[in-house]
């Protein structure tokens, strides 16, 4: 298993004094936070933070993703800023059920929580431009880059009762 570049070791700050506090500037070209997600770039300053309950991480964070445009299946970069908040418990048999916790070597990888910022910073329906005209529904063409020539008049078949009802009531019948 490959190791994470945002695995931290605050073994250091676990035997400081409360109110101890780190600060990490974040400056990452490109980072793979999983499979699925790579941010380019990830950059931002946490703070570690610690508290009688373990390690409290803050921080800003600015990054993008290259996501497709819902209208045309372009690539497009989308901005991505997100606020890290999260307290991880020490020593981990502390730590609620489904909370994050300080490992017993006192690492903490922040790149699960990262990976979910980033997720649900996400726009749910991405577009390239705030006007996409997105692909002809016949040949599947980009019609950003232009008219594809198809037919639109053609109608589905099945539809042409409709459209014969629809002529008639125009016609005054």
């Amino acid at each position: 298993m490959k190791l994470s570049r945002l695995r931290f070791n605050f073994g250091f700050l676990l035997e400081a004094d409360f109110g101890t506090i780190r600060r990490i500037e974040l400056d990452y070209p490109s980072i793979k936070l999983s499979d699925d997600l790579t941010l380019t770039p990830l950059k931002g300053v946490i703070t570690a933070t610690r508290t009688t309950e373990g390690i409290y991480i803050q921080g800003e964070l600015e990054s993008a993703a290259a996501l497709e445009c819902v209208r045309c299946l372009t690539e497009t970069i989308v901005p991505l800023d997100f606020t890290l908040d999260e307290l991880f418990y020490y020593p981990p048999q502390s730590a609620p059920p489904g909370e994050n916790y300080v490992g017993e070597d006192g690492l903490i990888d922040l790149a699960p929580l990262v990976r979910e910022l980033s997720l649900l910073s996400m726009p749910i329906k991405v577009l390239c431009q705030p006007d996409c005209l997105g692909l002809c529904q016949e040949c599947g063409a980009n019609l950003n880059e232009g008219d594809c020539g198809c037919d639109d008049g053609a109608i589905d078949p099945r539809l042409a009762a409709l459209q014969q009802l629809l002529n008639e009531e125009r016609n005054g019948h």
